[in-house]
């Protein structure tokens, strides 16, 4: 009888054991788990600030690339706008030139009316002179129409001066003292013109700059 209840307070002492290394083993689960998953959840955030933190770097360089890029674009778009008005600006002058020198053809073949125009420009030439003899040279042909003038002691004739008008030297010294050629007049209104008509069209360009549109990045 006696050895019988101690075998059963044995099994139960066993048992007790048992449940108490148990208990002690899921505790210690319990702890551990606990322990990884504080330290997962540690990872998890650390990873997610490190990928935040890398997108706004990347958004960043993005956003400054962009705006750099913009910002050539918008300068290349002005750059062409830019060149094309100053491209119709040389083809409006050329086409001016070309009608410019097909009435002075027509012009020079009516000495009733071209004669008193070169006269005209063969007296302004004489009036700033502050030499006693000219020599006024004029386009071959022409030398017919001056009218005459003490102050001019040689006429010369040139096919260089295609579109007409004098050019008048020194007669003692050969040089060439007032160029009041048609061609030579246009080479020196042109430029002006050139700067009239960029300024009315400055305007034009600025428009088109401020119109571009402002695209941003978020």
């Amino acid at each position: 009888m006696i050895r019988k209840r101690s075998a059963e307070n044995e099994r139960e002492a066993l048992e007790a054991f048992i449940r108490a290394i148990r208990q002690e083993y899921e505790r210690k689960l319990e702890v551990l788990r606990e322990t990884f998953e504080q330290e997962f959840s540690s990872l998890v955030a650390a990873r997610r600030m490190e990928v935040e933190r890398k997108v706004q770097e990347i958004r960043g360089r993005q956003q400054n690339e962009f705006k750099a890029r913009l910002a050539l674009d918008k300068q290349e778009t002005v750059s062409k706008f830019r060149g094309r008005v100053f491209e119709a600006i040389e083809n409006l002058l050329e086409r001016v030139e070309a009608e410019l020198a097909h009435r002075l053809e027509s012009l020079q073949k009516q000495p009733e009316a071209y004669g008193p125009v070169l006269n005209s420009l063969v007296q302004e030439a004489l009036g700033v002179l502050a030499v006693p003899g000219a020599v006024v040279r004029v386009r071959t042909g022409e030398g017919s129409l001056l009218r005459k003038d003490p102050r001019i002691v040689q006429i010369e004739e040139s096919e260089a001066l295609e579109w007409g008008g004098p050019i008048v030297s020194d007669a003692e010294t050969e040089t060439i003292l007032v160029d009041n050629s048609l061609q030579t007049r246009w080479e020196r209104l042109r430029p002006l013109l050139v700067e009239r008509l960029s300024r009315r069209l400055a305007a034009l360009v600025e428009d088109v700059q401020q119109q571009l549109p402002e695209l941003r990045v978020s």
